[in-house]
């Protein structure tokens, strides 16, 4: 349950998923309450990937339970649980180079309840992501790898999400340009958007969350406050060298 005595956004429960022979997770158990951004951190394999994949449908749980608003969705095709309010910008942006930025936006609101809705969800995300505007005639592989980040997140916004899952957005991104994404992601949670963010860039990724997860192994090793995450000597010493 929530701080609030109200259920989860989303909940986990003893989540298995698996590639073929390969098991990616075992007895995932984790919440994500409304107003929240959620980190979950790890190392390269360890799973982090793949719990968002269950989450968002692309991948089918083989064992557990997955629930949404209280309604379950382990089930349920990707498609319909975009319409139901969880968005996937996926690692690594997954932009179409020769579409425009505006095109990719539009693209972003082809669900029912959002394609009447395209001008005023155009205006919002351009005042949330100004150089998108300017860009917006611009095809999509001439933007630089920073831009390229935030037009997909603004994709994902378009179809005004409840949950927006975010894998891997610092992912190739120079220092600068990492601190500007998650300014943003700061932004959008305080728009009242939840958020859960996948990252390997432990601090960052910590640092604008209330709460982490530290998967490892395809399993929950640790999890708490990000704060009292970040200064866990487990962590420390496995993510940030110290």
């Amino acid at each position: 349950m929530s701080d609030h005595g109200n259920p989860p956004l989303l909940e986990m429960n003893e989540v298995e998923a698996a590639y073929g022979d390969f098991q990616a997770l075992f007895n995932i158990t984790l919440t994500v309450n409304r107003g929240e951004i959620v980190t979950l951190i790890g190392a390269n394999g360890a799973g982090k990937t793949t719990t968002l994949r269950v989450i968002s449908g692309l991948l089918r749980a083989k064992k557990g339970s997955v629930r949404f608003e209280g309604q379950e969705i382990s089930k349920t095709p990707a498609h319909q649980i975009v319409a139901r309010g969880i968005s996937h910008v996926p690692e690594g942006r997954q932009l179409f180079p020769y579409m425009t930025v505006e095109e990719h936006l539009v693209l972003g609101a082809y669900i029912d309840r959002t394609r009447p809705k395209i001008p005023q969800l155009l205006d919002e995300q351009y005042a949330i992501f100004p150089r998108l505007k300017e860009r917006r005639k611009q095809a999509a592989g001439t933007l630089s790898g920073g831009e390229q980040q935030m037009l997909a997140i603004a994709r994902g916004l378009m179809s005004e999400p409840k949950l927006l899952l975010l894998d891997e957005p610092s992912l190739g991104l120079a220092p600068k340009l990492v601190d500007e994404v998650f300014q943003k992601i700061q932004q959008i949670g305080e728009k009242g958007v939840t958020v859960m963010v996948v990252e390997q860039n432990v601090v960052d990724g910590l640092s604008v969350s209330s709460r982490g997860y530290v998967v490892e192994n395809g399993a929950i090793l640790l999890q708490g406050a990000s704060s009292d995450l970040l200064n866990n000597a487990q962590v420390r010493a496995a993510y940030l060298g110290l």
